[in-house]
């Protein structure tokens, strides 16, 4: 069943629709969410009153054919501003002085298995010289294979900065792996 069914199964008032959309994206949801902050009782609650919102808004919802996106979108503007009201920040989101702590783990590096720690550590230093919007972008595109569009959604900017972000996100990796590489060539020879 597609996104949009199942969305529209949802707004009729189906029980199964809402736990069959809960269980298909409560991981991604969790560990999207811990990106932008380590406090899990935080992201429960946060993810839970979300979809008790829905459910009680669910005849005025609009229609949707990726749900994860719209969950994504939700989600990380509810987390921003509990996280704004927990630190009382007012406008933490469009803050130019201010940047959510978004940040990729260890786990989130090893990409298909890796060979070596020492490529998933190097891969993690090379991720902190990135900024936090970068770190959002790529995790979205890459970890939860979101087209560009859908990132533009989730993260409230134009196209033309995602493509901005993450391009220049992989090219500081790039460098910062090269460097490396070179070290690595010297120190064994």
């Amino acid at each position: 069943m597609d996104d949009l069914m199942l969305w529209m199964q949802l707004k009729k008032g189906e029980h199964q629709a809402l736990k069959k959309i809960y269980d298909q994206n409560i991981r991604n949801l969790e560990n999207y969410a811990l990106k932008f902050t380590p406090d899990s009782n935080l992201v429960e609650d946060t993810i839970h009153d979300i979809f008790v919102q829905i459910w009680q808004k669910r005849e005025t919802l609009g229609d949707t054919d990726s749900i994860i996106k719209y969950l994504c979108v939700t989600l990380r503007r509810e987390i921003i501003r509990r996280i704004g009201k927990a630190q009382n920040i007012v406008g933490l989101e469009h803050s130019d002085h201010k940047e959510l702590d978004f940040t990729l783990s260890i786990e989130d590096a090893i990409i298909q298995g890796e060979r070596a720690d020492m490529n998933s550590k190097k891969l993690q230093e090379a991720l902190k010289s990135l900024s936090s919007r970068q770190k959002e972008a790529i995790f979205l595109r890459y970890y939860e294979s979101m087209e560009y569009e859908d990132i533009c959604s989730v993260m409230d900017i134009s196209y033309q900065s995602v493509r901005n972000l993450i391009s220049k996100g992989i090219i500081e990796l790039r460098n910062q792996f090269t460097i490396w590489i070179f070290v690595v060539f010297f120190l064994n020879h």
